[in-house]
Order: structure tokens, then sequence, then C-alpha cells
């Protein structure tokens, strides 16, 4: 059986937008209690952009923050329809986290890949 390895590069790029006056002092006392013990906005945002890298819109749900939103609207899914297809009433919809986008600047579907076989 041939083996080979294969190191594959590719370059996402995000703007994470988080509000302080949401993101406050008590938020992150509380978030740190339940989650991660994570001491500034920007241990959040560098969270926040390594779920979007490896998971991707299509997860919509981030522990800890909710559902939330990418370039400035919640991507919506199945929960947000009724068995017939219709749009649920708005209080029945999923909500956005406040205070939280991920602006996509640049998510790479091309990807660089070095393969070297193994013996």
């Amino acid at each position: 059986m041939k083996k080979f390895r294969c190191t594959v590069t590719r370059t996402d790029e995000y703007i994470i937008e988080l509000d302080e006056k949401v993101l406050d002092e008590e938020w992150m006392k509380n978030f740190a209690e339940y989650m991660y013990s994570f001491n500034t906005l920007e241990e959040h945002a560098e969270h926040i952009a390594q779920y979007q890298a490896r998971l991707g819109s299509d997860y919509v749900f981030i522990e800890g923050y909710g559902y939330v939103k990418r370039n400035g609207e919640l991507p919506y899914g199945s929960e947000d329809f009724d068995s017939k297809g219709n749009w649920l009433p708005e209080d029945q919809r999923r909500q956005p986290a406040e205070g939280i986008n991920i602006v996509i600047v640049n998510e790479d579907s091309d990807c660089e890949v070095e393969t070297e076989e193994l013996e």
C-alpha cells in the first residue's frame, strides 16, 4: 500500500467585530466561569476566528456565544422553518448573539498541497 504525507495550506481572513458594551466585564466573568478563562476580547476574537476557519458558516452556533452573524446577517437553517417550509414567526426563529459579527474577508477555496510519498 502506498502512503503519502500531504500538507495542505490555505489562508482565511476574518474581521471579528465584538461590541465591548455587550461583551463587558460582567459578560467576560460569566463566560470564564462556564466556558474558557479568556481575559481579553482579543482571546475571544482568536477563538471565534478559529471556529469559523475549522467549521465554516454551516455551523452558525458557537458554543458559549450563541448564533453568530456572518457579514451582518444570521445564516438561517432548517430550524427557522416549520414542517411545511414556511418561515417561523420571528420570535420562534434562532436569534443572533448580541455584539458579535464575523466579517468574512477571504475563505481560501484554493489550497496549496505539498505531497511526499512515504516508504
